[in-house]
């Protein structure tokens, strides 16, 4: 059975993306999943205490126990602010990203995070058992505006797609974009088509 097991730690730069950890959560809580501006259009309902945000982390620590997702908090290697984060879940061969980026205070550090999700989805789509990578973004959001610079092809719009908690929204529409790699015809369809060839080339004597 295919498997996809990405590491824990990436790096770039100016970056280091990493598993979170429980001394992460009052950062995380205060620029991102407790703030308002960054979570109006997450399908997830907004913190209101660290605790939550504490107890999120440990969620995301089984997870990567289990395989059955992926999260990395992206640190700014000088000065330790978090600057966003990054979701992967794999239903192989599709993975699926998602992706925040802190809007307050000084941890903001948009090209640099959206440098460091580049390299991450490079890597991610170089792997054999992946063949698709794809994302939804709300369509009255801001992320689907970076989508095409990070290598998305927008295949449409899904109408009532998901709940927006934050918004009060039962149902939100999403763009769906994708990131996909050929895939290699097996040798015997290799044959099957020569074969072919050759019978339709064949005339009787």
């Amino acid at each position: 059975m295919l498997q996809f097991r990405p590491p824990e730690r990436f790096e770039t730069d100016t970056l280091l993306l990493r598993a979170p950890e429980s001394r992460d959560a009052q950062a995380l809580f205060e620029e991102m999943l407790g703030d308002e501006e960054t979570t109006r259009h997450m399908r997830m309902p907004r913190h209101r205490t660290s605790d939550e945000t504490l107890a999120y982390i440990e969620a995301v620590r089984a997870d990567w126990e289990s395989g059955s997702a992926f999260r990395w908090v992206m640190e700014h290697k000088e000065t330790g602010l978090l600057a966003g984060e990054i979701q992967m879940q794999a239903a192989l061969p599709r993975v699926e990203v998602g992706f925040m980026i802190s809007r307050p205070g000084p941890a903001r550090r948009r090209r640099a995070s959206l440098d460091a999700l580049r390299k991450l989805l490079h890597w991610t789509i170089a792997q054999p058992p992946v063949f698709r990578l794809f994302a939804y973004c709300a369509v009255d959001g801001k992320a689907h505006s970076v989508m095409e610079r990070l290598g998305f092809t927008l295949e449409g719009r899904l109408v009532n797609h998901e709940c927006r908690p934050n918004l009060g929204l039962a149902a939100g529409d999403s763009y769906l974009y994708a990131m996909t790699r050929p895939v290699a015809a097996p040798p015997q369809a290799d044959a099957a088509a020569d074969w072919l060839a050759r019978s339709i080339d064949w005339e009787p004597a």
